[in-house]
């Protein structure tokens, strides 16, 4: 029988149609560290049923460093940690064992894998820009900046390699910006950003999410000049986060609260999130090592391409009919 060809372009319509939001349940395990109190380099366990649960387990101590701040995973699954001053250690989150290297002399707070993964960035709140290579782990060097602001806080890069910082004290109200990494020039775009302290890129909406003040911002990077959408949670001093690339965020409060968000559902944190929990993590709560993309533990791609089930479904159907025919 002839299939009438306005029932195949429906058919096809239907295929290539986007597939609707849906929550996604997740769990796993959090790094964290603390800015005071000593046993500062932790991990607990999260789970979220994708509905209206989302719980924490219990804190583990890792390790015990001099100073902790910013939290990455270098590519051999050891933790980078800032330290609070000259210093960065490297720790092994099996045994707590740590080594340091300085770091050029400036203040090492937040830290950054280059998406190459042969060294970090770190700064301070804000501060000098210094790399730290890491094969081998050696001290580092620090790069005087140019242009619009001379300290910065975070950086952050997108799925071309392009970097963005911010640039705050503690509590935000910061600037934001494009950072050139050959030159080390900045260029501000906006300032007074009151997320514009930690910073994450998501890959789940290919915008860049900041951390800072009460404040979760997203920004489009076709428009540097104004926020795409913003959350604010009344009370808090957000620090750093993360985003896992399927619509959760998880931000840190100095104030020692976790905020999950799950926003899959609309793309967009300020447009209301399908769900979302403030739960007490730790006094002194810090900074959360990232559970996407570089500096992760187990590094993901920054874009995942997923073809429709609609499609998947034609590759079938046409395969069967070439065995039966």
């Amino acid at each position: 029988m002839k299939f009438p060809r306005r029932l195949a372009l429906a058919a096809l319509a239907v295929c290539f149609a986007p597939l609707p939001a849906l929550a996604t349940p997740t769990s796993g395990t959090l790094y964290f560290t603390t800015y005071a109190g000593g046993t500062n380099v932790n991990k607990t366990t999260y789970s979220y049923d994708g509905a209206s649960t989302f719980t924490l387990g219990g804190v583990t101590n890792i390790a015990s460093t001099p100073g902790a701040d910013g939290l990455i995973f270098a590519p051999d699954g050891d933790l980078i940690v800032g330290g609070q001053g000259n210093a960065v250690y490297k720790v092994d989150p099996g045994t707590g064992f740590f080594t340091s290297v300085n770091a050029a002399g400036t203040a090492s707070f937040h830290v950054v894998l280059d998406p190459g993964g042969t060294q970090v960035y770190s700064a301070g709140i804000p501060g000098a820009l210094a790399t730290i290579p890491l094969t081998p782990f050696a001290n580092g060097t620090a790069h005087p900046l140019t242009g619009d602001d001379l300290a910065i806080t975070t950086i952050a890069f997108d799925t071309t390699g392009k970097a963005y910082y911010t640039a705050s004290g503690a509590g935000g109200f910061g600037n934001f910006g494009t950072i050139d990494l050959t030159t080390y020039k900045t260029t501000r775009t906006m300032s007074g950003v009151a997320a514009a302290h930690g910073m994450s890129f998501d890959a789940f909406t290919g915008k860049l999410v900041l951390f800072g003040s009460s404040h979760v911002s997203q920004i489009d990077l076709s428009s540097l000049t104004s926020l795409y959408s913003d959350y604010v949670s009344a009370g808090e001093t957000f620090d750093q986060g993360s985003v896992d690339g399927k619509g959760h965020i998880f931000a840190a409060s100095n104030l020692g609260n976790l905020l999950f968000m799950d926003y899959s559902a609309t793309g967009a944190v300020g447009s209301g999130s399908t769900f979302s929990a403030k739960t007490f993590l730790a006094a002194n709560l810090d900074d959360i090592a990232p559970l996407s993309g570089a500096g992760s533990h187990v590094p993901e791609p920054e874009t995942l391409f997923l073809l429709p089930l609609g499609l998947v479904g034609l590759f079938v159907a046409r395969s069967k009919r070439k065995v039966a025919g």
